[in-house]
Formats: C-alpha cells, structure tokens, sequence
C-alpha cells in the first residue's frame, strides 16, 4: 500500500509519576528531514529520536514535538540570577536618575532574555528518561503511520482512476490512427489533384503512394502507444507497494513525454483532443506523486 508523505500523530505515556507527550507532523520532502522542538536539555535525545523515525518513515520532513514532565524531567528550568541581578541594577540605576519609584517585584523581568535558563542536563538523566520517551514516539509513529496510510489509499485510488481513464484514451487513439491515415490521404489526394489539374498533368499512383507512406512513417505514433500503456501498467503495479514515490514519479514524467510526443508527430484533430485529455490526467498523476513516501 502506498504511504504519503503528509500526517500527524501524538503519543502519550505515563510511568512512576512522569508523563511525556510526543506530538509528530510530516510534510512533503525529496529526502528525509527531521527536527525536535523541546526543552533544551532535551535536545540530546535528538539522534536517537531521529533514528527511531527513521525506520519508520523513509522520505519527507518530520517535525518531532517533546514534553516530559515529572520525575523523569531534565534540564528543569532555573533562574540565572547573575543576570537577574545585572538587569535590577540597570532598573535602580534608570529610575535613580528619573526620580522613579524602584519597582519591588521582579515578575515583570522573570521574561526577559536570560533571566530563565535550562539547567545542563547528564548522560544518566537523559538514559532515565529515553524509555518513557521512546514509549510515547512509538505510541506518536503507530498514529501517524496510521494516517499516511489512509491518505496514502486515498491517493493511490484517485491515480487508479486517472490511469483507467488515460488507458481508455490511448485505446481510442489507436482506434483512430488507421481513420486518420486514410482521411489523410484523402486529403492529400485532394490537393494533388487540384494543384495539377490545371497543367494537364497527372500523379502516378506509385509516387502518390509513395509519398502517403512517407508522411504515414513520420506521424507513426505505434511505439509511443505502445510505451504509453507499458508505463501504464509499471504505474499501476508500483501503486499496490510501499515507498515507491520516487519511481511513480518518473514514470509521470515519462507518460508526459511520451504524450507531448504523440501531439507532436499527428495531426489529426480527434487525436489531438484526445492526447489533451491524456495529458490532462498525467499532470493530474504527476501532482499527487509529490505526496507520496
């Protein structure tokens, strides 16, 4: 089954007092991309986070959201108060040389930058905290795995209908190329005739077979059919697998090409009305592959 690349899930566990909250976003990326926004001394749990994701999600930027709270908890937060000190000294200086009050409370400067900081956390505190934490991202990835893999169905389902509906259009044009070599001939028998008629001159019908097979031979469009439904039929079949997004990606590429190919070498217009259609549905398969792991 098809995965996409765009989601979110949230795990949550609890243990001993503590509780961590894991919340995971993904969206669209050529490569994998991961980042963890949590307290600083969190921040060192990062690569094994990462490593985790890793197994489970092989393209696509995630975005990995980390509360911990309770025993467990690292790097609690602390006031720098050096810091806190050199802004109320700033503060009485300021109001000195206004005649203003001094200020007795300092709830206001508890938000000024550096007046709160993370304390440093250990290798050991962060080795506590990893199996709560590893609970609630796997807890995270089981939801998020989840919904990329409904959204994933939904897509590949949609491609599914654009491919019926571009092999039925490459069915019809191959039903119309033999009407369109013979009203081409016509046509340009037509033109020969009237051209010539005036000079008293006549054709032979080898030379204007001849000619019919040139023209016929340089808007021959067999092997781009041809290519058209192999393509078709890869696309369809890397549809039923995992992580295929790359190859469903270059195969669009190449249904575009082979139609703009089939636009280019015939002139008939039922046949390029239907290649407008055709290549209609291919932008249509090409958009929703950039969704896809």
């Amino acid at each position: 089954m098809p995965t996409s690349m765009t989601g979110c899930g949230e795990g949550v566990a609890a243990a001993g007092g503590s509780s961590c909250r894991v919340e995971l976003r993904s969206v669209n990326n050529r490569a994998f991309k991961f980042s963890l926004r949590a307290r600083e001394g969190l921040v060192g749990l990062e690569p094994r986070a990462e490593a985790v994701v890793r197994r489970r999600v092989r393209r696509g930027t995630v975005h990995m959201g980390l509360d911990l709270t309770g025993p467990a908890a690292v790097a609690p937060r602390r006031i720098d108060r050096v810091q806190l000190a050199a802004y109320l000294d700033d503060l009485d200086e300021f109001c000195a040389g206004r005649v203003l009050a001094v200020p007795r409370a300092v709830d206001a400067l508890l938000g000024l930058p550096g007046v709160t900081c993370e304390a440093t956390a250990d290798a050991a505190a962060l080795e506590a905290a990893w199996p709560l934490v590893a609970e609630a991202l796997r807890r995270a990835l089981d939801a998020l795995d989840g919904m990329r893999r409904a959204e994933g169905q939904s897509l590949a389902d949609d491609m599914l209908g654009a491919c019926a509906e571009i092999g039925r259009l490459v069915g019809a044009i191959r039903e119309r190329v033999p009407q369109a070599v013979a009203r081409h001939r016509e046509r340009l028998q037509e033109r020969v005739v009237n051209l010539l008629a005036d000079r008293g001159v006549t054709l032979a019908e080898a030379d204007f077979a001849r000619e019919v097979a040139l023209v016929a031979d340089r808007t021959d469009i067999a092997e781009e059919l041809v290519r058209l439904e192999s393509h078709l039929t890869q696309f369809r079949s890397l549809l039923a697998e995992e992580s295929t997004g790359r190859q469903l990606d270059f195969l669009a590429q190449e249904l575009a090409r082979e139609a703009n190919t089939v636009a280019a070498k015939s002139a008939d217009v039922g046949i390029a009305h239907a290649v407008v259609e055709v290549k209609t549905h291919v932008d249509r398969l090409r958009e929703q592959v950039q969704n896809l792991e």
